[in-house]
């Protein structure tokens, strides 16, 4: 990367000010400047220009030139091949920098790049180089973690749901790319920002950037990682006896006798475990205290003038969290081999071809083992039968112990029941395994070429992708007896066992679950970059897009084709106005309404240039930008979470078999309609306005982009049910009738500041977004439970008045109809007054999505030593305590969460409802009883580094060396963190540990 350094030997202002209408004072100053590329060479052509046009110097080698400036004046440096760049003459600093043309300066944006100074409309941008020393992450998505405002989570933007993700212009995912890989990130928010990627951008766009080598300067870069990671929270089960108990009260409360005897309650606490089972599929007996992750990553870039090139490679394993049988061989690998070309082919035309190659590899086990953790019952059998307790006297049993195939350990039969003919630990280690494999390969290919010989400032460009990605499912097959066995009545010895299932191993390798994805698209467009007299900058695309998605087995492919017109013009680089559209097209619509116009517009203004902020001390750079416009799309065109095609006609299927009056059988079949046909169906539009304020102030100690919007989704597709009778309900159509409105602001503050050895650095990212439903097909009674007014995410339920302390309660309570009342069923507010709760009694009771979220970064560095934190968090969001580790009822697994329920001598106390044998359908559903706040505030990361100096080198060939320990998702603080770092029935949530070195040669 190049830069201009003109440094000020003397700088002097013309302070022209009126003093009287017919006085004026004018000072003369003269400029002496040096101006140097990096090596410290001159560099010639250089010219300076007041606002005014008509000031102006040349400088040649020699590097010495004299200019009068007004001390108000607009100072424009531009030099062949450099970026221009606008500075006020009285603020001129000791040192300017000028992005060279190419060097990775400026920000990328939809199919091309600006200065950062012509970006106007809602942007945020990182540059992942410049933290990811002190804030180390392997994927994109914790690269980006606390650091952009308005992103509610990884690809969330402003609460719009999955923001589309570009790589290198081309449709892809983020875990196509790595963040040591990524040159820039550019958040695209705004409607205007997104308008040329047509109808996949209206949810927001994630534009991933990857590098580039740079001409001249050779450099290899190699980084090696490793850590543990351990679980956060385990969920808490109750051991067999304690279950028991409890059951046994359960039925009691039933009305119903109790199942277990006390002795056998007694046996399962204290008797032989294998006899007596009470198994914690959560213990260190089958778990690992810690899995174990690795990652190193190798980077070579450089070139010349002609030829620069960028490669990487990076390798990563982690092992899993179980430790017996094939749990122990559980694994993830990836491989992934990244080459970018950019080639000088003349002086007109240029070429850049980007290739990725990744290779995944999964291995686990052929099991649900968190699955089956979470609801086998720690009483239910043991998975593990000792031979040795096995009576010598008992051939048959003995038979079965020889025959078999899956001794483990040579002392271990496999245990079970006829109704449990398998079990997670004997699925580790005998059901086999799989090995899930992808391989992803894309190519990017990008031509631009300089038309300034036919028109000045004209140029042309393409852009090509060829993806291709493809999985199977690699597996080993083999089927394992079970074997239940009989004690007996005086000793723990075995005298019996029954079998249940066959084992078999086939050796057979079995390939299945097969996919293909294909991901073609092409862009071309003209481009035309033209400045007048430095003072009128004109910019405009006009581009043709078309892109489509297939999948295997899938019929219809995912397309998408446009038209786009972008033109821009700035006045001095103070004054902005920019037009985006775009006419697209999609196939998911009718005929005659496939197509669809989205303009868009925004404007900026840079306050800093105007003499009311000119001698400024305080501000030094303010930017007013505002835009607004409508995004047509067809992304919410789904049915079923699917892509929906052929949704605007009449649908019909085959139903039922049918006889004739006569009786005679036959094969004949009923015809059904699933919708009925509308072709009017158009665009779902997203039509928003917004406005952004950049800043920097106090000599760029703060600097500062905040943003309000108010966006809204209507014409999304429903079918009015409310319109029809009941039987009419599988001819009606979809309508575009639904409308979400989205407003909010979001913020980006970042205090810098250097104390003589000591940087700080302070950052906050925060966004504040709420939503509502404007327009539903609703038909309810009361208008309480309307949806129109509410957020989008609202939770709707039952208010609930605590418990029913006796039967008196119950019977002077409003009736309710779920299923039977007890004394210790919840109690529920009647909302209608009609003295029966059923579902006409739900109302909003919070919402899912916290309307606050915020990120917190702090830097300190003191000579070669920063230490970072990054914390996150959210405000005003919910969850419901609803899966089977609270809702328990019938004969499910007892949690912890039972030890407080409701009897008679812990009512006053109590947090859990009465227990009961059978389905409780009055108590475990959607109510303010089961709702928690998800506010939280997470330390996501604490990383220390330490930077060897460059003296220790001395002129050896290694250029940097670095070393730092982190730690990941640390800590949640948060009045309900227990269950905020819960996982039930799937892989525990991890706390992580990590030891890196980086080396540059």
């Amino acid at each position: 990367m190049k830069y201009i350094r003109i440094w000020m030997v003397a700088l002097c202002a013309v302070f022209t000010f009126s003093l009287t209408s017919m006085a004026q004072t004018v000072q003369q100053v003269t400029v002496v400047s040096v101006v140097q590329d990096e090596r410290g060479n001159p560099v010639s052509g250089a010219l300076v220009s007041a606002d005014n046009g008509k000031v102006s110097a040349y400088t040649d080698a020699s590097g010495k030139f004299s200019i009068s400036i007004p001390s108000d004046a607009v100072v424009l440096l531009n030099a062949k091949g450099f970026k221009m760049q606008t500075l006020r003459a009285n603020a001129i600093p000791n040192r300017i920098n000028l992005a060279a043309e190419g060097s990775g300066q400026g920000v990328y944006v939809p199919f091309g790049k600006v200065a950062r100074q012509d970006l106007t409309g809602a942007v945020s941008v990182l540059n992942p180089e410049t933290y990811i020393d002190k804030d180390f992450n392997l994927t994109v998505e914790g690269g980006m973690n606390g650091r952009v405002a308005g992103m509610l989570w990884s690809n969330n933007i402003w609460g719009f749901g999955d923001a589309m993700v570009y790589i290198d212009g081309v449709r892809r995912e983020f875990s196509d790319i790595t963040l040591p890989e990524v040159q820039q990130i550019t958040v695209l928010k705004g409607a205007n920002a997104v308008a040329l990627y047509g109808t996949q951008a209206a949810k927001g766009v994630i534009l991933i950037t990857s590098k580039k080598g740079e001409a001249n300067k050779q450099q290899i870069s190699l980084r090696v990682n490793t850590g543990v990671a351990q679980p956060r929270a385990l969920p808490r089960f109750l051991n067999s006896a304690d279950y028991m108990t409890y059951f046994n009260e359960a039925r009691r409360n039933d009305g119903l006798p109790e199942q277990f005897s006390a002795e056998t309650i007694q046996n399962h606490r204290t008797g032989n475990s294998f006899r007596y089972p009470s198994v914690d599929y959560y213990s260190d007996k089958f778990l690992k205290k810690f899995q174990n992750a690795t990652d190193a990553n190798a980077e070579f870039s450089g070139g010349s003038a002609n030829a620069r090139f960028y490669s990487n490679v990076g390798w990563s394993t982690s092992s899993g969290l179980l430790k017996v049988g094939e749990g122990a061989n559980e694994n993830d690998n990836r491989l992934n081999v990244r080459g970018n070309v950019d080639m000088k082919l003349n002086n007109r035309i240029s070429s850049s071809v980007y290739v990725s190659a990744i290779f995944r590899e999964s291995r686990r086990g052929r099991t649900n083992y968190w699955g089956n953790a979470a609801s086998l019952l720690p009483n239910r059998f043991t998975p593990l039968i000792p031979i040795n307790l096995i009576s010598p006297a008992n051939k048959a049993a003995l038979g079965m112990v020889q025959a078999s195939r899956n001794i483990l350990e040579g002392q271990y039969l496999l245990g079970g029941l006829q109704s449990f003919q398998n079990n997670p630990i004997a699925d580790l280690y005998s059901a086999g395994y799989d090995r899930n494999i992808q391989r992803v390969l894309q190519v990017t290919n990008e031509i631009n070429a300089d038309l300034g010989g036919v028109v000045k400032g004209l140029s042309f460009h393409t852009l090509f992708n060829l993806d291709y990605r493809n999985s199977y499912l690699q597996s080993i097959n083999n089927t394992y007896a079970v074997y239940q066995p009989t004690w007996n009545a005086t000793s723990d010895t075995i005298t019996g066992l029954q079998k249940f299932g066959e084992d078999t191993r086939p050796g057979t390798e079995n390939i299945n679950n097969t996919a293909q994805r294909q991901n073609n698209s092409f862009a071309a467009w003209f481009g035309y970059d033209q400045s007048i007299g430095g003072v009128h900058n004109i910019a405009a695309k006009l581009l043709g897009y078309t892109s489509s998605i297939s999948v295997n087995d899938v019929y219809q492919p995912i397309t998408a084709s446009h038209l786009g017109l972008q033109a821009s013009y700035n006045f001095k680089h103070r004054y902005w106005a920019d037009f985006t559209g775009t006419y697209a097209n999609s196939t998911r619509l009718p005929d005659g309404n496939r197509t669809g116009f989205s303009p868009t517009v925004s404007l900026g203004w840079l306050l800093s240039s105007e003499n009311f902020l000119a001698r400024s001390k305080a501000v030094n750079y303010l930017k007013l930008s505002a835009s607004a416009g409508i995004i047509n799309t067809d992304l919410d065109i789904r049915r079923n979470n699917a892509d929906a095609f052929f949704i605007y006609d009449n649908i019909y299927g085959r139903g039922a078999n049918y006889v004739w009056n006569d009786g005679v059988a036959g094969s004949n079949q009923t015809t059904t309609s699933t919708f009925g046909g509308n072709p009017n169906l158009t665009f779902p539009k997203r039509r928003e306005l917004n406005a952004t304020l950049e800043g920097a102030f106090f000599n760029d100690l703060i600097a500062l982009q905040a943003t309000v919007f108010k966006s809204e989704m209507a014409g999304q597709l429903t079918q009015r049910f409310s319109l029809y009778p009941n039987y009419f309900n599988t001819f009606i159509p979809f309508d575009n009738y639904n409308t979400d409105q989205r407003s909010g602001f979001d913020l980006m503050l970042n205090v810098n500041r250097k104390v003589g050895d000591v940087e700080l650095s302070l950052g906050t990212n925060t966004t504040y977004a709420t939503s509502k439903v404007v327009t539903r097909d609703e038909l309810f009674l009361d208008a309480y439970q309307n949806r129109a007014g509410k957020p989008v995410d609202a939770i709707f339920g039952l208010k609930n008045n605590g418990f029913f302390n006796n039967q008196s309660d119950v019977d002077n309570s409003a009736r309710q109809l779920f299923s039977t009342v007890r004394a210790g069923d919840i109690r529920y507010a009647d909302q209608n007054g009609d003295k029966v709760i059923d579902n006409r009694d739900e109302v909003m009771i919070g919402r899912f999505t916290a309307p606050l979220t915020y990120g917190i970064n702090l830097s300190v560095g003191y000579k070669n030593l920063n230490l970072f934190v990054l914390g996150t968090g959210n405000q005003g969001g919910y969850g419901i305590k609803n899966n089977n580790y609270f809702w328990v009822s019938g004969d499910l697994k007892y949690s912890e969460v039972v030890t407080n329920r409701w009897t008679e001598s812990t009512k006053a106390t109590a947090t859990f409802p009465r227990l009961s044998s059978q389905q409780s359908n009055n108590n475990f559903r959607t109510s303010d009883f089961w709702i928690y706040k998800t506010d939280r505030f997470n330390l996501s990361k604490v990383q220390l580094t330490y930077t060897l100096p460059q003296s220790v080198f001395g002129k050896s060939f290694v250029n940097g060396l670095l070393f730092y320990v982190s730690g990941s998702n640390l800590y949640t603080f948060s009045k309900n963190r227990a269950i905020l770092d819960l996982s039930v029935a799937g892989t525990p949530q991890m706390r992580s540990y990590q030891a890196g070195v980086r080396a540059k040669f």
